[in-house]
C-alpha cells in the first residue's frame, strides 16, 4: 500500500520531493485504529485539476476524499485525505519554504500558537520540529529531510527556554484564580474542566521541553508522558482523576491542590536545571 500511494504523490510534485512515513506507524505507537498517515514535502505541484484527477487514480471510489486548493493557506500547510482499499490515508504537505521558515523560527526560540478546532491546545507552530524528528522518510532523492533531520537532531536550547517560559505561564494562570474557586464552591464542573485540561495540556509542553523531546502530538499523551526520563509522579498517579472529576467540593479542591503542587515542582525542576 506504502509503495503505490507514493508512486502517485511523486507525479504530484513539480522539483525537489521527498515523502515519509508519519503518524503512529511512524511512532511506532500503531494500533488497530490508526489510519494511514504520510508527509509530504514539495516545492511546487501540478494545477489543483491536476492533482484531482492524479488521486482519483488511487481512491476508493465510494470513498469522501479532500485536497487543499492551496498547500500554503493555513499554518500548518495542507492535507491530502482519501481512502484507500478501505484504509483512511491522512497526507500532511509542506512546501519547502514553509518548512525552512518555521524551522529557521524554531530554532531561535521562536513560535506562535493558533486557536485550531481539530486539535485541543491549540497549533504550536513548533510542531514542524516535532515532525521532521519522527518521521521517517521512505523516498528523499534530494537528502532535502535527512538534512532537516540533522539539522534539529539536538534539542534546540532557545526553543527549550522559550516553551518553558510561555507554558508554565498558561499552565499557572488559573490555578491562584479567585474564578475557579468560586467555581469549585459551587460544584461548577462544567466550569472548572476546561481549566484542569487546559492547565494539564500546558504543563505538558513544559515536561516535554524539560526533557528537551519534542512534542509528540495530543492522541496518547498519557503514555508519552510516561516513557519521559522526567514527569511528576503525582501527575501520572492522577491524570484519571483530574479528568473525570463528578460534582464534589472536595475532589475538584483535591484537583486544584494536586495542579497546584505539580507546578511547584515543575518550577524547582526548571530551577535546578
Amino acid at each position: 500500500m506504502i509503495n503505490e500511494i507514493i508512486e502517485m504523490y511523486k507525479k504530484m510534485s513539480i522539483g525537489p520531493c521527498a515523502i515519509a512515513l508519519a503518524g503512529a506507524h511512524a511512532k511506532g505507537v500503531s494500533d488497530e485504529h490508526s489510519d494511514l498517515d504520510y508527509y509530504l514535502l514539495v516545492d511546487e505541484v501540478l494545477p489543483y485539476e491536476e492533482l484531482q484527477a492524479l488521486l482519483l487514480t488511487v481512491a476508493d471510489k465510494d470513498a469522501p476524499w479532500y485536497i487543499t486548493p492551496d498547500f500554503d493557506m493555513t499554518v500548518y500547510g495542507g492535507v491530502i485525505d482519501f481512502r484507500y482499499k478501505g484504509t483512511p490515508v491522512e497526507t500532511t504537505v509542506h512546501t519547502v519554504a514553509r518548512v525552512k521558515q518555521r524551522v529557521e523560527e524554531s530554532l531561535e526560540g521562536r513560535f506562535e500558537i493558533f486557536p485550531e478546532i481539530w486539535t485541543i491546545g491549540g497549533y504550536y507552530t513548533y510542531v514542524y520540529l516535532s515532525e521532521l524528528d519522527f518521521i521517517k522518510p521512505i523516498w528523499d532523492p534530494d537528502g532535502v529531510l535527512a538534512a532537516y533531520k540533522e539539522q534539529i537532531k539536538v534539542y534546540p536550547e532557545k526553543l527549550r527556554k522559550s516553551i518553558i517560559e510561555c507554558f508554565m505561564d498558561r499552565a499557572g494562570i488559573w490555578l491562584d484564580n479567585f474564578h475557579y474557586e468560586s467555581a469549585i464552591a459551587r460544584k461548577d464542573f462544567i466550569y472548572t474542566g476546561p481549566i484542569v485540561i487546559q492547565t494539564v495540556l500546558n504543563m505538558a509542553q513544559v515536561i516535554f521541553a524539560i526533557n528537551k523531546v519534542y512534542f509528540t502530538g495530543d492522541k496518547k499523551i498519557g503514555a508519552a508522558l510516561e516513557k519521559l526520563p522526567y514527569c511528576p509522579a503525582l501527575l501520572l498517579e492522577n491524570l484519571e482523576s483530574l479528568f473525570s472529576a463528578p460534582a464534589d467540593v472536595e475532589i475538584l479542591q483535591k484537583q486544584r491542590l494536586i495542579l497546584r503542587q505539580v507546578r511547584d515542582e515543575l518550577q524547582r525542576k526548571i530551577v535546578s536545571q
